[in-house]
């Protein structure tokens, strides 16, 4: 194990905000990347050269061509392989004594219960508000602090939440959208600096937690837009009513599985939240991305490989792969931003 003094740290371990204690803190805590994407794998490799040295690597997802463009650590030689366990492969190339652990799995209620008591952080990998949702109940439920981050197109934004010291995310977005309303990357586009910048702010942050500065902001939402260069501070404030951080109903937490086989190479996803889905809406947003139609009150998109059969109420069919999982994938990748 390397010591607050090493030389591998000596740049970082001088600054005043961090000194030995602090660096000594970095090398003692665990860290869980709920998330191996673009956000992930930058954050993941900016705390690990930073001296976080045990990290648990969570992604239920393969490395896609598509991907290259944004994320870290990854590369063509990738291609097909699980996110978490080629970002974990590139990170002990980096330093060999680390302790890095993948989780090839879809972070549902289970893992998150299981996993999140065991670190002292979480940080914001993921691709949907749905399972940050989930992510929230587990820090607030079990009091650990999680650094929210999320980009698209050309911004993106991030905000620490520090259980029983501000508000946590149903404070800042109350109510779960309903499937197929927000923007995806797949429609509006990711630059591919943009999950960069927002990583190393999240994992500036990470520091500040971990290091238990003085100058943490839990509750600030910081609003950066990388083409613009335009910036924005907005103090989130605990929420009257909060049915996670006040009332305490884990709702995310109780949740079950949404997924079903059916026969033949049908799986079943039914949305999280039950109501009615604007099927010209989703359509017309999808429509760049393969053959879309609406017929019969449903919509029936081919995209790649997978064909997807969605219902007013949100519940989808997906064919085209066998795995529940992947099936659910796909579904908050097209339907639950």
């Amino acid at each position: 194990m390397y010591t607050a003094m090493d030389e591998r740290f000596i740049r970082q371990t001088i600054l005043p905000q961090l000194g030995p204690q602090g660096q000594h803190r970095l090398g003692e805590a665990r860290v869980l990347v709920a998330g191996c994407g673009a956000l992930g794998t930058h954050t993941a490799e900016a705390l690990l050269r930073a001296g976080v040295r045990r990290l648990l690597l969570v992604d239920r997802d393969v490395v896609e061509v598509h991907n290259l463009h944004r994320v870290a650590l990854l590369t063509p030689a990738d291609l097909g392989r699980p996110k978490a366990e080629a970002a974990a492969e590139a990170l002990l190339r980096i330093d060999p004594e680390a302790e890095v652990i993948p989780y090839t799995a879809h972070l549902g209620p289970a893992l998150a219960e299981k996993l999140v008591p065991r670190v002292d952080l979480v940080v914001d990998g993921l691709d949907n508000l749905e399972t940050r949702y989930l992510v929230n109940d587990a820090c607030v439920k079990h009091g650990l602090p999680w650094i929210y981050t999320a980009v698209l197109a050309t911004y993106g934004m991030t905000m620490a939440i520090v259980p029983g010291l501000g508000p946590c995310l149903r404070c800042l977005f109350p109510t779960p959208p309903a499937p197929g309303t927000l923007p995806t990357c797949a429609e509006s586009g990711i630059l591919g600096p943009v999950p960069q910048a927002l990583a190393a702010i999240q994992a500036a942050t990470a520091i500040q937690v971990l290091t238990r500065s003085p100058d943490l902001r839990p509750g600030e939402l910081l609003h950066l837009d990388l083409w613009t260069h335009r910036t924005e501070r907005v103090t989130v404030a605990r929420a009257v009513g909060c049915p996670t951080c006040g009332e305490r109903r884990f709702e995310f937490l109780a949740q079950g599985s949404g997924t079903s086989v059916l026969c033949g190479d049908t799986i079943q996803v039914l949305p999280r939240h039950r109501g009615p889905l604007d099927l010209a809406h989703l359509a017309a947003r999808l429509a760049p991305l393969g053959e879309v139609r609406l017929e019969r009150g449903l919509l029936v998109a081919q995209i790649g490989k997978v064909a997807l059969t969605v219902f007013p109420d949100g519940r989808a069919l997906v064919k085209g792969v066998r795995d529940p999982e992947r099936a659910q994938a796909l579904y908050d990748q097209y339907l639950s931003r």
